[in-house]
Parts: structure tokens; sequence; C-alpha cells
């Protein structure tokens, strides 16, 4: 039986450090696309290290919010590649690896450990359902305001008209919103804080790369 606290210590001394090697490897032009191939595998990881704890603690109903939350925003995002509707016009590169009809199945993954590391942050500050969902929407908005650039900088999206419309960042926030509200109502609490961690470090992680490398 894996024990959550030891597990979450090495995760917390270790994790950043993976992230800080990552950042100063993209700065390499010859481990620069090394990098890039490695997205997918880093994503992926970095998943499996924030659900591992409540995998291990049968968290049952959180993770089934985990999987409607995947499937939801990947048919979102379905949807919004084919029509521009959601969140404008936009194609998906080839960085974040193998899609299905035009959409990463990686990036269902993300949406949802996104929100729920947003969730925990937010309900370290608050308590009122409302409130947790409207701050998490907030830090969802600020993370892909930190992370657009970089994101088209390294071919994981483009946006068609060149610029990022205004009408991803509403998409997102309504999102965001919504499955929080869904996590508050079914009274989900996460057996770790990892996710949590994980949105700081990839915030950081992303900021560091607009600055330095785009």
């Amino acid at each position: 039986m894996l024990n959550t606290d030891r597990f979450s210590r090495w995760v917390f001394r270790l994790l950043p450090i993976f992230y800080v090697m990552g950042f100063l490897f993209h700065l390499i032009d010859a481990t620069f696309p090394v990098m890039l191939s490695m997205t997918p595998l880093t994503i992926v990881a970095t998943a499996v290290i924030g659900f591992l704890p409540d995998v291990v603690a049968k968290h049952q109903r959180l993770l089934l919010w985990a999987g409607v939350t995947f499937l939801c925003t990947f048919l979102l995002e379905v949807i919004g590649v084919a029509t521009g509707w959601i969140f404008g016009g936009y194609v998906y590169g080839n960085t974040l690896g193998f899609s299905i009809l035009g959409v990463p199945v990686l990036i269902g993954i993300n949406w949802t450990l996104i929100i729920m590391g947003s969730v925990s942050l937010m309900k370290r500050v608050a308590n009122h359902r409302t409130f947790v969902a409207l701050g998490t929407a907030v830090v969802t908005v600020v993370f892909d305001w930190i992370m657009e650039p970089v994101a088209i900088a390294l071919d994981y999206w483009t946006w068609s008209g060149g610029s990022i419309p205004v009408q991803n960042y509403i998409a997102w926030f309504l999102i965001a919103y919504a499955f929080t509200r869904l996590y508050e109502t079914m009274q989900l609490k996460s057996s770790s804080t990892i996710p949590s961690l994980i949105v700081i470090i990839q915030a950081v992680f992303f900021l560091l790369l607009r600055l330095f490398v785009i």
C-alpha cells in the first residue's frame, strides 16, 4: 500500500526540481526539440502523480467527477475545434501527441487536473461554494493567460485569427466554474495537496518560458 504522506513529501521535493530542469533544457538549442517531444509524457506523468493518492485511497466519487470532467471538457474541445463556437477558432499542433477528432487526448486530462488543483487552492481561503467556484474560475483563467503565448510558440495550438480571443477566457471561466460547482455539490475533497502544487509549478514554469523563451 502506498504511503501517501511520504509520497506527497517526495513529490513536493522532487517535482519542482523536475520542472526547473525542464525550463533550463528549453533554453538550450540542443535539448529544446527533446523537451517538445517529451511534453506528452510529462503531462501524463504529472497527471499520474496528481491523481495517484486519490486512486490509492479509493475516492470513487472524486474519481467519478474526474472522469465526467475529462469526458465533458474533451467533448467541448472537440466541438470548439470543429466549430469555433466555444473558445474561438483554433487548431491543435503536434506537440501534445495523440489526437481524436483533432483534439489531443491529454487536453481533457489537463483540464481536469488544473480545475482540481485550483479548487484545492481556493478551498484554503474560502468555504462558501460560490466563492470557491468563482475563485477557481479566476485562477484557471489566469493560468490560461500565462500559458497561452507559450502554448502558441511551442505549437500546442494556433489561433486562426493570429490573436487570442476574449471568448477563450470567458469559456475557460465558465467551464471551470461549472465543474467546480459540480465538485462542491458532490462535497468532494482530495486526499492530496499535490494537484494544487502542480497548478502552482506549471504556472511558474509557463511564466518563466514566457519571459525567457518566447
